[in-house]
């Protein structure tokens, strides 16, 4: 195999890992910080936190899929297109920061239904609330990262996190423990301080975006329904995808929570440490997309083949990399986490028999991150959806079988590392059968004009 692609997959790849990395790294500087203030706090960091991404993670994906449409328009030349394409995100993002603010109380009441102990409940109840009523800016700033993605200045990007990350880290600081004369707010402090860094972010993209002249194009800036409505159906089944895999999660947590604080606060820190795996997988599969899209932008499907097999190397090399440190060190990485309260040895301890179901998941988890990218970016993003509410509807069926019949957080965990290599299979399988081939993510109209 020769290894031609991988030279602009790695120059794309560090931008994209940290753009995609952000929200994660940020609930981990909040989680660190907190594990400083209580365990509760901690504790409900897992599924207030994951909850924020699911919801978020449902709007992002909509909005960011304008990045695949901007590579597309890329690929063959079209800089206007690109500009309307990165439009089409923005109203979507308009949309849905809206209606997340309006939501975001009452779905927060949904946490005292989850049968965790009241401090728990209310911490996560008043993290999740906050975030959500800040979703706009994080899901603005997707869609104004992924034209810069898409035409090709993922370094801009790189920047806007640089930058995002380090309002975050300073304002949780002094505003979880009431350090610099600022109030001790605890979570609430945590979860100002990432609404107010992903708002610093989204100012940044759109004077970048200005600077361009995105919002003097008249032309780019009329919303055209068809067009629209067009971007939607292949840009909501992949935002449903997004939140449908984080849903899963969330209520994998939510059960797991069921077993106690103990062995919540444990798994919450393994999805913390995972995200050092994911994350970078994540961005490594965004860059693939990207490629991809140039690719078939320019009319290039025959090439898409070897770019996702030369990225998937990559991406395997790096999760087994992880995983051996994952498997290895358990210990020291679960204490970065697990704070000095009297349940942090207990919580080490659970969380470093989970690291090593981890370890072994992220071994499948490069195919399921890389394949199911070039998917999404060859535009197959109806069948990802669909397929992934079944996989993960059988999985959620069982899941709550052994909680009725054997509740063991062992047991749990075997059950959905069998849920990663599933669902890695399954996008393996459909993406040599080449049926992606026939879909077209730009509109015939489009592709002419």
């Amino acid at each position: 195999m020769t290894f031609n692609h991988v030279p602009r997959l790695l120059k794309l790849a560090a931008p994209m890992i940290l753009s995609s990395s952000a929200i994660m790294l940020m609930q981990i500087i909040d989680a660190i910080v907190l594990s400083r203030y209580s365990s509760e706090a901690v504790a409900a960091m897992g599924p207030s936190g994951l909850a924020v991404i699911l919801f978020q993670g449902f709007m992002f994906g909509t909005a960011g899929y304008a990045g695949t449409f901007v590579a597309h328009c890329h690929g063959r030349g079209d800089t206007q297109g690109g500009r309307r394409s990165a439009w089409l995100g923005i109203y979507a993002a308009l949309a849905a920061g809206g209606t997340a603010l309006v939501l975001a109380w009452p779905i927060a009441l949904l946490f005292l239904l989850a049968g965790h102990e009241p401090g728990v409940a209310r911490n996560e109840m008043t993290y999740f609330g906050i975030c959500m009523a800040g979703s706009l800016f994080p899901v603005m700033g997707g869609a104004l990262a992924g034209w810069l993605s898409g035409i090709g200045r993922p370094a801009v990007v790189t920047g806007v996190a640089f930058i995002s990350l380090t309002v975050n880290a300073l304002l949780a600081w002094g505003l979880v423990l009431g350090e610099w004369g600022l109030p001790r707010m605890g979570i609430s402090g945590a979860a100002v301080a990432t609404v107010a860094a992903q708002m610093v972010a989204m100012i940044l993209y759109a004077a970048t975006f200005a600077r361009a002249g995105g919002f003097s194009d008249a032309v780019a800036r009329r919303l055209d329904w068809v067009e629209f409505r067009h971007f939607l159906s292949l840009a909501m089944p992949m935002g449903l995808r997004i939140s449908g895999e984080l849903a899963a999660w969330t209520l994998f947590l939510v059960v797991v929570g069921r077993l106690g604080t103990v062995q919540l606060a444990a798994s919450s820190i393994a999805f913390r440490i995972n995200g050092m795996a994911f994350f970078p997988a994540l961005g490594l599969g965004q860059a693939a997309g990207i490629l991809v899209g140039h690719a078939r932008g320019a009319g290039n499907d025959d090439e898409i083949p070897a770019i996702a097999s030369q990225s998937l190397v990559v991406c395997e090399i790096w999760m087994l990399a992880m995983a051996t440190l994952f498997a290895t060190a358990p210990v020291p990485l679960m204490s970065v986490f697990a704070g000095y309260g009297p349940e942090s040895i207990r919580i080490v301890e659970t969380g470093s028999l989970i690291m090593k179901f981890v370890a072994f998941y992220c071994i499948f988890d490069a195919a399921n991150v890389m394949i199911g990218c070039v998917l999404a970016s060859a535009g197959d993003t109806r069948w990802l959806a669909r397929t992934f509410l079944v996989s993960s509807s059988i999985f959620l069926a069982l899941l709550w079988l052994v909680d009725m019949i054997i509740p063991s957080l062992m047991a749990e965990w075997a059950l959905a590392t069998m849920f990663v290599f599933a669902t890695a299979v399954i996008w393996l399988f459909r993406f040599r059968r080449g049926r992606w081939r026939t879909i077209r993510v730009l509109r015939r109209t489009e592709m002419a004009a």
